[in-house]
């Protein structure tokens, strides 16, 4: 990769059809992106539907790329992963066969109509914490958390 390289995590999740397959099939279709390569991959765990997420059981992965794409430019390619495996767009509740999420992306804070990093709910959702404990490298601090608790 040329370009200035990030280092971003994305959660992934599955509860309609072949489940694994899915996941599986999103990382490849995300790999073989000019500029994207995974250089880590979680287990994956099954959780319980949450919100607008519909009937059945999730699996849910985490992953962490290294990628030379802005932020906005990786949530288009997620983008049409998501809609070669059959989600449509814009996104409607209930079940799916696979939901990307930008979970990080470098140390940026961003708040857009399009995207917010880090991910708003994902401090919330052990099913996207879990897996990100896997893959999370040199650790991290959430941003609003830079400060000492008296």
């Amino acid at each position: 990769m040329n370009r200035e390289t990030a280092t971003a995590y994305l959660a992934l999740g599955s509860n309609m059809g072949d489940r694994a397959w899915n996941l599986q099939r999103a990382c490849a279709l995300l790999e073989s992106t000019d500029g994207i390569r995974i250089a880590s991959r979680s287990l994956i765990y099954a959780s319980e539907s949450v919100e607008d997420g519909g009937e059945g059981e999730f699996l849910n992965a985490v992953v962490r790329l290294e990628t030379t794409l802005e932020p906005l430019q990786l949530l288009s390619v997620i983008h049409s992963v998501e809609t070669q495996l059959g989600r449509p767009q814009p996104h409607a509740a209930g079940a799916r066969s696979i939901d990307i999420d930008i979970l990080l992306f470098g140390n940026l804070s961003m708040r857009t109509s399009e995207l917010t990093l880090p991910h708003p709910r994902m401090l919330q959702r052990a099913f996207v914490l879990r897996p990100l404990c896997d893959v999370l490298r040199g650790g991290w601090v959430h941003p609003t958390d830079l400060r000492w608790n008296d």
